[in-house]
């Protein structure tokens, strides 16, 4: 295959498989959680969805990490009522991204496999998506 006929086929190529750069997209009508690497136009439920803005933690939406066995253990003190809680978490290396899917009523806790030079992202339904290294610690 020649560079020009490649280039076509892979209009974003500066972008692919970072997923350093991944978009989040959280749907308010069913929940569902979709990313992206590239620019995009994603729709769920028959609405445009705009790729969520990831944040500082604030004083409301700190998480503590801590390594446990082979494992990184996340908790939170943010409520988890119908009506505001942490939809996800998700854990992003430049090649994975592992996400918890997360529901009303549970436990403030999740738990990661450990992999060195990631970063966690969560989403709260009302207030966005943020994102955090730990407390400074590069995880």
């Amino acid at each position: 295959m020649d560079n020009e006929k490649n280039t076509n086929l892979h209009p974003g190529k500066i972008n692919a498989g970072n997923l350093k750069k991944v978009k989040f997209y959280l749907c308010p009508a069913c929940g569902n959680i979709l990313t992206s690497v590239g620019e995009s136009e994603i729709s769920c439920c028959g609405s445009k969805l705009d790729a969520l803005a990831a944040k500082p933690a604030d004083a409301g939406h700190e998480i503590s990490v801590e390594e446990i066995e082979d494992d990184y253990y996340v908790s939170f003190a943010h409520e988890m009522k119908k009506e505001h809680y942490i939809s996800f978490m998700a854990y992003v290396k430049d090649d994975r991204i592992l996400i918890m899917k997360l529901y009303p009523e549970q436990d403030g806790e999740v738990r990661f496999t450990r992999m060195d030079g990631g970063k966690i992202y969560y989403a709260c339904n009302r207030h966005g998506l943020f994102s955090s290294s730990a407390d400074g610690k590069k995880i």
